[in-house]
């Protein structure tokens, strides 16, 4: 009888052991390669060529949702997927120099008043709905809004939302104050290997940064969601600052997970699929081409050309 309940002891210290506290529903952040994040420093460089962000250029950081039992939600390059929590940093990422920035709540949580069991049950089964959606590879909507694609801060952002709590207040950034801005010169086949700069901005109170980009003002690509004639987006970074969450513990693995297992990557560009650039890509040297030639036809109309 003794060692019966010895056994039964033992049990339950192993599985109080490998039992996790985080909350479901925390939100989870990581880095890009090199440990760069954009927003987090003054030098709001964004990559000139799409293949360049393909290749992890493109410093935006990763944003998930922690969904209980060891289980993350969050939008990569196939999709809105659910997997193993140790898949938001793969090991590729982690070679790449990407870390593990934390995991955040609401700053009520812990209040049953507030944030009762069937509201928390709720950011389950609405991300649960979310799942084999598209990535928004244009970030023409970011949150889904009727479109169904998503970026990785987007789709913890309509989550959250869904269940009437805004991490992040709504609104387009675009300078001066509650915000930075940026000159950042492109010289790259986009721009004809020609000197050509644009502001970029990083808001840090609302939800969308304006970025001035020679794909979509020379050769007029959409990238990015419109608002009175700019192009805004929606950085994992801002989200994070917001006074709306705090930062609370992680015992759950983070990292060390197999790459197209479900893996993070950067948010963005740098998770398009190899089919998807090489599109992009042919779309890119086509209006560059377009272009071009746009151009030395002006100049021979005006008596400039050979």
């Amino acid at each position: 009888m003794k060692r019966v309940c010895l056994f039964i002891i033992l049990v339950l210290l192993t599985s109080a052991g490998t039992a996790f506290s985080l909350e479901k529903g925390a939100l989870l952040y990581h880095s890009s390669q090199g440990d760069t994040l954009y927003g987090r420093t003054d030098a709001l460089v964004l990559p000139c060529s799409p293949i360049d962000a393909f290749y992890g250029a493109l410093t935006s950081g990763h944003a998930g949702l922690y969904i209980g039992g060891g289980e993350i939600i969050h939008a990569i390059r196939d999709g809105v997927v659910e997997a193993p929590s140790e898949n938001f940093l793969t090991r590729e990422d982690l070679e790449k120099g990407c870390l593990y920035i934390g995991a955040k709540l609401p700053v009520n949580y812990g209040d049953p008043v507030v944030w009762p069991p069937e509201r928390k049950d709720q950011i389950i089964v609405i991300a649960r709905e979310q799942l084999g959606k598209d990535y928004d590879f244009t970030f023409h909507r970011q949150k889904g809004n009727g479109s169904g694609d998503f970026t990785c801060v987007g789709l913890v952002e309509y989550v959250y939302e869904e269940v009437g709590y805004d991490v992040t207040p709504g609104g387009y950034y675009a300078t001066g104050a509650g915000g930075k801005t940026y000159a950042q010169t492109y010289n790259c086949a986009e721009t004809l290997f020609q000197d050509w700069t644009g502001i970029n901005s990083f808001t840090e109170k609302v939800e969308f940064s304006r970025v001035q980009h020679p794909l979509t003002t020379v050769l007029k690509i959409p990238l990015g969601r419109e608002y009175e004639g700019e192009r805004y987006i929606f950085f994992p970074y801002s989200q994070y600052r917001q006074p709306s969450t705090v930062a609370v513990p992680t015992d759950i693995p983070v990292s060390g997970g197999a790459s197209g297992s479900g893996g993070g990557g950067s948010c963005f560009i740098a998770t398009v699929s190899p089919d998807r650039i090489t599109s992009v890509s042919l779309l890119i040297v086509l209006f560059s081409l377009v272009g071009f030639l746009a151009g030395v036809y002006r100049s021979r109309r005006s008596g400039n050309g050979p």
